[in-house]
């Protein structure tokens, strides 16, 4: 068996990293505001070496750059220009002219290029020195699904935060690996401990009076984002000023003066050890590319000019829905069932994080791409669906028509297809499977409905994806020579709500039969994650995914 079996295009789909000798690279966030908390500076480094804790201690996000990448990286970006006008942003950094309480555009086109003008002259100072035409190494998003317009504007790298109040983390990770292969760029994602005005620290001094152990998030909801990010094709990951979540404080030191990890110190370091003897995982296998309207980006939270407060449902965060972003909506709650955007609604009370991170029927197989992605992006998904409020010109159009002749398969809602006259006819004399060239258009509607998406996808998944389970977990799937990984999350089970513990349930563990689907002799199938063994039936094998847990599944072919 060999990756092209599955990957079309591996020059498009292979993760790029920002140091390839290394390959993917764990950061610890390098300070808190230019500080270093109660801790002095030597000590955490000393401590994070001794560890093995990250492999770089200052990071593409620190504010200061790194020898290769001198130029300043940009975080939270998104929510920072939609609602932090004049106040400050996480990093730091005041905010000036931000948002649609400042700006009033009248196209989307429009929307977009003031936030483009916004960031080159909001991050230009003698700090910072990002100059129009010039680029930061990072740029992250907090909260919105921005990725693709960093991408475009020139970053290096771009991604997401998740943790924090940010909901639909399977969302934030398939945006940011579609815009890093659209435009070829690196990935991160970046991990907050932050839930709700509260933090996780184990410190016996915490460095913030929000913080304490029982704070922020769980260490459950770390461990399931670190190995969605890692096996969904993160070219990097932050774990957040884990320089100070890691440790207990400067008075809890072993005979060497190396700090005592905290329980967040251990879970990091499991992962990272994870890591660390799992370097070749091949390529995230995402066959299905969503595409949706370049220019109705999608803002989970923004405060409105009416001042309607915080809606997370608006392409943009400024234009009322059209029908096209209410399809948006409801193709995430489809794909996400139980998830939220983002957990603003009792945010100062409740925001459960069991809400980021969920279970589905369909796994981790999508990525999200824009509708001015290339020809050569387009024809590496065997599979695309057109979604949201997309407006293609004749020339747009006519790359989703070579895409189809050249092989691809087109999922074509009804409201699309006055793009498309000669799918238009066919559909008006009765077909509604449609074949051009060597490929497949299939219709379906009413018009913008996602209804009989759940059906169709399920139906290309099953084609496409070589692995059926027998439960619902999140799962994803990557491609090697020779072998197949199949990673499965289980988000059920630990519940997590501000600064309370969190609450286990044994009963939400899954017993779960993976059955490979594919024609090749399974070899062997390897646990990877625990090393634990693995018994092999057929072309199936039986596991148990505890609650919060992972397991990581290597089927090996001859």
């Amino acid at each position: 068996m060999k990756k092209s079996d599955y990957i079309r295009n591996e020059a498009l789909h292979t993760t790029r990293h920002a140091y390839p000798e290394k390959g993917f690279v764990a950061y610890n966030c390098y300070s808190i505001h230019g500080g270093h908390g109660n801790i002095p500076q030597q000590m955490i480094e000393d401590s994070l070496t001794a560890h093995g804790l990250g492999e770089d201690y200052y990071t593409l996000l620190d504010g200061y750059g790194t020898p290769k990448f001198p130029r300043y990286a940009i975080g939270e970006w998104g929510f920072s220009f939609l609602n932090l006008n004049g106040t400050y942003a996480g990093s730091g950094h005041q905010m000036h002219g931000s948002g649609w309480v400042v700006h009033s555009p009248k196209t989307d086109e429009e929307a977009v290029e003031i936030m483009r003008t916004w960031l080159y002259k909001q991050y230009t100072d003698e700090k910072h020195q990002l100059e129009e035409g010039e680029h930061g190494v990072a740029a992250i998003n907090g909260h919105t699904l921005f990725q693709h317009y960093a991408a475009e504007w020139g970053f290096d790298q771009i991604g997401s935060e998740i943790g924090e109040n940010t909901g639909m983390h399977q969302a934030h990770m398939a945006f940011t690996r579609g815009a890093g292969r659209q435009y070829g760029k690196l990935t991160i994602m970046d991990f907050s401990n932050w839930n709700a005005g509260t933090i996780g620290t184990w410190e016996t001094k915490p460095s913030w009076p929000q913080g304490s152990s029982t704070g922020g998030h769980s260490l459950s909801l770390l461990k399931r984002a670190y190995v969605m990010s890692y096996m969904g094709g993160a070219s990097d990951f932050l774990f957040e000023v884990a320089c100070l979540l890691s440790f207990i404080g400067e008075e809890a030191v072993d005979e060497n003066g190396i700090l005592l990890l905290s329980p967040y110190g251990k879970q990091v370091k499991e992962l990272l050890a994870f890591t660390a003897d799992h370097r070749d995982i091949g390529i995230a296998y995402t066959p299905i590319g969503l595409v949706i309207d370049h220019y109705r980006g999608w803002a989970t939270c923004a405060v409105l000019e009416d001042g309607a407060g915080y809606r997370h449902d608006r392409a943009l965060g400024c234009f009322p829905n059209t029908p096209g972003d209410d399809m948006v909506n409801a193709l995430f709650y489809l794909l996400y069932p139980g998830a939220s955007p983002f957990n603003w609604h009792d945010y100062f009370h409740q925001a459960p994080e069991q809400m980021a991170q969920v279970n589905n029927a369909y796994g981790d197989v999508f990525d999200y791409i824009t509708h001015k992605a290339s020809q050569a992006v387009l024809d590496s998904y065997p599979v695309l669906v057109l979604c949201g409020d997309i407006d293609l010109t004749a020339e747009a159009a006519q790359r989703y028509i070579a895409y189809v002749q050249k092989g691809g398969t087109l999922l074509c809602n009804t409201a699309y297809l006055r793009f498309f006259a000669d799918y238009q006819a066919a559909y008006d004399a009765g077909a509604q499977t449609i074949p051009d060239g060597e490929g497949t258009v299939i219709v379906y509607g009413p018009d913008y409905s996602v209804e009989a998406l759940d059906g169709l996808l399920k139906e290309q998944i099953k084609k496409h994806v070589p692995f059926t389970l027998s439960d619902e977990v999140q799962y994803l799937v990557n491609v090697k020579d020779g072998s197949l990984i199949l990673t499965l999350i289980n988000n059920e089970g630990v519940t997590k709500v501000c600064s309370e513990p969190p609450v286990i349930d044994e009963s939400k563990a899954k017993t779960i039969t993976v059955t490979y689907t594919g024609d090749e002799p399974v070899a062997q199938v390897k646990e990877l994650y625990y090393g634990e063994p693995v018994d092999v039936d057929g072309n199936a094998v039986t596991v148990t995914v505890g609650p919060g847990d992972v397991q990581v599944l290597e089927f090996v072919f001859d």
